[in-house]
């Protein structure tokens, strides 16, 4: 079969696999991103064609590739096209996902094949997620996952790093130094460390709303752009999704937050909310749950505009006072409380007082945004252990538009007595400063955006934990702008930043 013939549109690939099942053929689905192809690729499609009749391979679309600045290298026509030239190949078929799931759904193969790499990752505490996915999808589907066996493992990541300038030298040298002082076994070492944190996240609900459509043209009798409404998707936002990342690194985390009475969106929460967190809802009669709708060129993925469905007052008292007793009995059971305070009237003066007091390691994210522009500030609170909030945030907070930022840094640290602070930058990394050890620029890990909804929540929530275990500076810092390269690759809070892809992506930045 030529080259071109082996490349199949996935649904078309579903039903020659169909047909195949039909006259006794074996299926066997290998799936990965193959973005250089090397001698250990050759050997496990090889191996992996020995468990049947037919080989059929996925490859992962460049949108939903996540492995860091510069990549994927070949686009993935290129990749399919190098794949179909191997003899062992039978078809060929680019994937639109982050997983093979969806793949294996529609292919149904008899065996679907990893590398030998993976064989020790299975049988780790912390299954990565999609590995798990994947082997739930495959025994759905009738088939069995099994592993190739290899006696040399090798990685397209590692080679790209080391003979292809992927990164700009700034970055590789970041990623050299931090590389020699920790390797990724290092890394995840120190991060299982934070298992026993008590933690208590403080901070506003938030349900954000993803609605895609497409522009049919201007109304004709008004002058309106009218769209048609494609499809639309619900996201834990807010404090919620950070509880969803913090769970991945600590096996003991409570959210504290306000809901709506009407409409609270409380089953929706529970469903996405993960298992492991404890909850401590409040109601705010005749009141809503805060939505912030999204609407959304469904071909472009641009954001058009925004509804946010939010008050402006704070809290009723009854409310503060549920909140204020909760706190006298149980704040000093937790060893960090991290605020997520987006100004949406949950820290009133005398919640943000109790805290400043009596929390015993406080950790700050103070954010301004289009309801509270320049009112919420990092300053309403007298004191943190550690503040995380981005550059414009901090300008703010000072009243300086173009002053240098390390002189503001300094200003916020002395006036807040704070420990450690990390700015963070976007396309420029963030600035940390630690209290003894000074400036510490940390350069963004990827050039691919997706939605940066999310990104800082994901670093905040990742950085808070190893602050108050006090993890090293520099590796924190790593850390952090890990878990915003991941965040900012998907859209919003679709899902959260987990423990085993964080160690993978350390893994393959440090190869």
């Amino acid at each position: 079969m030529s080259r071109a013939g082996k490349i199949k549109r996935i649904n078309e690939l579903a039903k020659i696999a169909l047909n195949l099942r039909k006259t006794g053929k074996k299926i066997v689905h290998c799936h990965g991103v193959f973005d250089l192809l090397h001698p250990g690729h050759i050997r496990h499609l090889e191996s992996a064609k020995k468990n049947g009749d037919v080989l059929v391979v996925t490859v992962t679309a460049d949108a939903y590739v996540t492995k860091g600045p510069g990549r994927p290298i070949f686009n993935h026509n290129l990749r399919a096209e190098v794949l179909s030239a191997l003899e062992q190949i039978d078809y060929v078929s680019i994937v639109e996902s982050d997983s093979a799931v969806p793949a294996i759904r529609k292919i149904k193969p008899d065996f679907y094949v990893k590398g030998p790499d993976y064989r020790k990752r299975r049988n780790i505490k912390d299954l990565p997620q999609k590995l798990a996915d994947e082997e739930k999808a495959v025994k759905a589907a009738g088939g069995k996952l099994i592993f190739s066996h290899d006696d040399i493992i090798y990685s397209s990541s590692k080679l790209i790093n080391q003979y292809l300038d992927v990164f700009p030298p700034k970055t590789r040298h970041y990623l050299e130094t931090i590389g020699r002082k920790y390797t990724s076994d290092d890394i995840a070492g120190k991060l299982l460390k934070l298992k026993p944190l008590k933690v208590l996240i403080i901070g506003d609900a938030i349900i954000d709303q993803y609605v895609y459509c497409l522009p049919l043209g201007k109304s004709s009798k008004e002058p309106i752009m009218v769209h048609r409404h494609i499809t639309e998707e619900s996201y834990l936002g807010g404090s919620l999704a950070a509880a969803n990342h913090m769970s991945s690194l600590s096996g003991n985390v409570e959210i504290l937050s306000v809901l709506g009475s009407k409409n609270s969106f409380e089953n929706f929460i529970g469903k996405n909310l993960n298992h492991t967190v404890k909850r401590q809802f409040y109601f705010w009669e005749d009141r809503e749950t805060i939505v912030k709708r999204r609407f959304l060129d469904a071909f472009t993925k641009q954001k058009l505009f925004q509804i946010s469905y939010l008050g402006e007052d704070d809290i009723p008292k009854v409310v503060e006072d549920k909140i204020m007793n909760y706190l006298r009995k149980n704040l000093n059971s937790f060893d960090l409380v991290v605020v997520y305070d987006f100004g949406h009237g949950l820290f009133t003066p005398k919640i943000v007082k109790y805290l400043c007091s009596k929390a015993p390691f406080l950790a700050l994210n103070v954010q301004a945004n289009s309801a509270n522009y320049g009112f919420n500030i990092i300053t309403k609170y007298s004191r943190a252990d550690y503040i995380c909030i981005d550059e414009q945030e901090i300008r703010l907070a000072t009243h300086k538009k173009h002053d240098d930022l390390r002189q503001l840094i300094r200003k916020i640290y002395k006036k807040m007595k704070c420990r450690n602070m990390i700015i963070t930058r976007g396309p420029y990394g963030s600035d940390g400063y630690f209290r003894g050890k000074g400036f510490l620029n940390s350069p963004a890990l990827t050039d691919k955006i997706v939605d940066r909804v999310g990104a800082g929540d994901a670093l905040f929530a990742v950085t808070a934990p190893c602050m108050a275990k006090g993890l090293e500076n520099d590796l924190t810092a790593f850390i952090g702008n890990v878990a915003g390269a991941l965040q900012i690759q998907t859209v919003g809070n679709k899902k959260p930043v987990e423990f085993a892809e964080m160690i993978k992506f350390v893994n393959r930045l440090l190869k």
